[in-house]
């Protein structure tokens, strides 16, 4: 009966070949439709403010899983996934922190998930990656951003930088001597200097890419230049350094010497005021983006600190938010906002 039963699985693994190789000399390889566009346009137009005033943000669509990418495929691949079934999918569970490289590929950091997913936004390819040496994964990252192509995850759990190359295989790791519970990361390449802050050690250290200490920057406090448990960073064109201060309710300013700026933000209720800052960003007119994970939106501000307008609110439906953290906004002004607790990202673009 066993022998049997392997010569019927070889059968059928055959009769499948064959018929995969019927369609190749039918139809050739096929190609991919057009994917310029990013994603499917929405069933309905959102935009902030609110007409009768002229619209700044539109939004544009939500990666939630692999499939939202919409990949275009082949016959061939089209053919293999209908006879031998298709891999599993990508599904963001708690998506947290965020970064885009100059290929457009999104990385996500998924912290319940123990993973980091990556969705090209050209090819519609998708990937993740966690394994680290010795047998081991990624355990919670919160944090990540590139460096020469390669992608810089902090993770919480595990109390260090691992570094990954851009096929996602592991290259390395640093700062478990120096850390409490880091959080957030950004890079100044200008300077070769890594970010990371500790919000266990409120504190933002700084490295190089190879991972050799620097500096540190601030302590503990409500003085300009210290934090009160800082979560999420952004370094901008100019190299000035943006930190989410947030249980001192603000946004604090350095320059790329490490110089305290600026700040702006309190507890409050009012535009403007913060309960819960966590991801910041910055567009190319200088705008600084804020995530509030209580407000459950997103506030911009001017680079004096005021308050330009705010979007989203409380829900689950398209613009809406559900604990949003992480932030980033890319070269063509598109922002992504990781809406953690809703498991997907929001894309949204500023229009002028």
């Amino acid at each position: 009966m066993a022998a049997k039963y392997i010569m019927f699985e070889k059968y059928i693994i055959f009769v499948k070949l064959h018929l995969l190789v019927i369609v190749l000399m039918l139809f050739g390889g096929g190609c991919a439709g057009n994917q310029e566009q990013l994603l499917s346009s929405p069933e309905e137009l959102l935009v902030w403010p609110q007409p009768p005033e002229k619209p700044r943000i539109r939004y544009i669509g939500t990666l939630s899983t692999e499939a939202d990418l919409e990949k275009q495929v082949s016959w061939t691949q089209g053919l293999g996934e209908l006879l031998f079934g298709k891999e599993k999918i990508g599904v963001l569970v708690t998506p947290y922190a965020i970064t885009v490289d100059r290929r457009d590929r999104l990385f996500v950091a998924d912290t319940t998930g123990g993973v980091v997913h990556a969705f090209d936004l050209n090819t519609r390819a998708y990937t993740q990656f966690m394994d680290i040496p010795d047998g081991k994964k990624l355990s919670k990252p919160v944090g990540l951003t590139i460096v020469d192509d390669w992608i810089y995850v902090v993770d919480s759990a595990l109390r260090e930088v691992c570094v990954f190359d851009g096929k996602g295989k592991f290259r390395g790791r640093f700062g478990s001597e120096r850390f409490v519970r880091p959080s957030g990361i950004a890079y100044y390449a200008e300077q070769d200097e890594l970010y990371v802050s500790d919000t266990g050690g409120h504190v933002v250290n700084v490295f190089n890419k190879s991972g050799d200490y620097i500096r540190t920057i601030g302590s503990r406090g409500i003085e300009p230049g210290r934090f009160n448990f800082p979560t999420h960073l952004w370094v901008d064109k100019s190299g000035k350094l943006y930190v989410s201060d947030t249980l001192n309710y603000r946004v604090q300013v350095f320059s790329s010497q490490g110089q305290f700026l600026n700040m702006f933000g309190e507890h409050g209720d009012h535009p403007g005021n913060f309960a819960h800052p966590c991801g910041i960003a910055t567009d190319s007119f200088g705008n600084i983006y804020v995530t509030d994970r209580q407000f459950e939106n997103v506030q911009i501000f001017d680079q004096q600190g005021q308050i330009l307008m705010a979007f989203g609110q409380e829900g689950k439906q398209a613009g809406q938010f559900w604990l949003p953290a992480g932030i980033f906004v890319d070269r063509r002004n598109r922002i992504y906002v990781a809406d953690t607790f809703n498991k997907r990202i929001q894309i949204f673009e500023l229009t002028e």
